[in-house]
């Protein structure tokens, strides 16, 4: 029973049919007559969860997602697990990349709930009929198709077949096994090669060790123009299903410490109201999530800056043609994290996912630049939007996420206690970590502040 999480306040009936079901499998005391009775209630599940949908409420359903995973580990020998993973993983992420290649999802779902046959599909994608056959093999037994008839198989579009349809994700497939899974592939010789320590040099780690380049990661991506738009296609869908920071920040407190504060100022006619900066997103991209701030809070059009490297800048001026961010009241900077911080007196410098692209030296670096910006005493926050690791039980997904930035980046998720580490290793002082409350997601905020003269060059 440890490996069943506790039942949390209003997890519902779901959850707790659930639970019941895995103390009736692993009671000790079951009999073989009841076998036909779990399974019976295995199947309600699976019919209510289906039926709730969208309807489920995201911590209830985060829930229900830990609860049955267990609930397969527990039920899974382990040889049974050693074989699956050694076999299985590398051949499904094979066979999901070959179906993008092939457009098969795009296929299948462009039947609209019509079935296609092997040799139609083949057909489509330009490839032998055998071939298609063992690809689906793999891709029906994941629920990416599924199967409607044997002889000639036949298949149907499912969700999974429509999400591998959607932009951002359907790029995500081919960017991750081209760069993360090809270099991970290596990393076994690089270590073996320079020692079983965590690399700290993004111009000289596993990504270059792999490929064959001298280039850093986002230079190897810039220097391809076909390699380049999928990354930005990727992060420019990169929320998934997370709640944005500035529905769980307070970002209410800030805006009335800046109003106060530009009032004073006005006042003091030492600066002019259109000239304050209330938030500089530092590497903000595409600035989509100064968009989203603004939304919210409009009241702070004018004072949004967006900072990101020439070639960002330039090209998002291209797009943006209209000048619609300008309109919106944010504005282009050409700024280089690693320069020293132009923006004096700011009242947020954010980044967003932004340095765990980097090991800690680098990070430091960037740092202490940005505190020697910030006016001390507390008035001018720092916010790291990151995740922010557990530092036990740490989901899969986000323990692969932090293997993922050594692979290609040298760099890392971190922990809370990391995070305190290195943001006040540059001579800041945290004053807390603030976590999304949405269970199962790491994502945090590290706000910081400069206390004194501290941080001054």
């Amino acid at each position: 029973m440890s490996n069943l999480p506790t039942v949390p306040a209003g997890s519902g009936y779901l959850y707790r049919q659930l639970q019941a079901l895995y103390r009736r499998l692993f009671s000790g005391n079951s009999k073989e007559n009841e076998l036909g009775s779990t399974l019976m209630t295995i199947e309600s599940l699976q019919s209510q969860i289906k039926s709730a949908g969208g309807d489920l409420d995201r911590n209830k359903r985060a829930s229900l997602l830990k609860a049955a995973r267990n609930l397969v580990q527990a039920l899974e020998k382990p040889e049974e697990a050693v074989f699956r993973q050694s076999f299985e993983t590398h051949t499904h992420s094979l066979c999901i990349r070959l179906a993008v290649d092939l457009r098969i999802f795009h296929i299948l779902v462009a039947r609209d709930g019509q079935p296609i046959t092997s040799s139609e599909l083949a057909a489509q994608c330009g490839a032998e009929e055998l071939f298609i056959a063992r690809i689906m093999r793999i891709l029906t037994s994941l629920s990416y198709a599924s199967q409607s008839g044997s002889i000639p198989p036949s298949y149907l579009a499912t969700p999974l077949s429509k999400a591998c349809t959607i932009p951002h994700l359907e790029a995500y497939i081919v960017h991750t096994y081209e760069h993360a899974a090809r270099v991970t592939l290596s990393m076994p010789a690089y270590f073996k090669l320079h020692g079983y320590k965590s690399p700290t040099d993004g111009s000289n780690g596993p990504f270059q060790y792999a490929l064959g380049t001298k280039l850093p990661y986002f230079d190897y991506l810039h220097a391809d123009p076909v390699k380049s738009d999928r990354f930005n296609i990727c992060m420019n869908g990169n929320k998934g299903t997370r709640r944005h920071w500035v529905d769980w920040y307070p970002v209410d407190t800030l805006l009335e410490s800046f109003d106060n504060q530009q009032k004073a100022e006005e006042e003091d006619a030492k600066v002019a109201a259109d000239e304050q900066v209330f938030l500089v997103d530092m590497g903000g991209g595409n600035g989509k999530h100064l968009q989203v701030l603004l939304h919210k809070f409009p009241q702070t059009s004018g004072h949004l800056v967006l900072q990101d490297l020439p070639g960002t800048i330039k090209a998002l001026l291209q797009e943006d043609s209209d000048n619609n961010l300008l309109d919106k009241g944010i504005r282009p900077m050409v700024h280089d994290i690693f320069s020293p911080q132009p923006l004096k007196g700011a009242k947020t410098y954010y980044t967003h996912f932004l340095l765990h692209d980097f090991p800690d030296q680098k990070c430091r670096e960037m740092l202490q630049h940005v505190a020697a910006s910030m006016t001390p005493g507390g008035y001018s926050r720092l916010l790291l939007n990151e995740i922010v690791l557990p530092s036990t039980d740490c989901p899969s997904f986000f323990a692969a996420a932090d293997i993922t930035m050594m692979a290609v980046l040298a760099g890392m998720q971190r922990t809370k206690e990391q995070w305190v580490e290195l943001v006040e290793s540059a001579g800041l002082t945290v004053t807390q970590v603030w976590k999304s409350p949405d269970e199962g997601d790491f994502e945090g905020i590290v706000e910081a502040v400069v206390v004194g003269n501290a941080g001054k060059e």
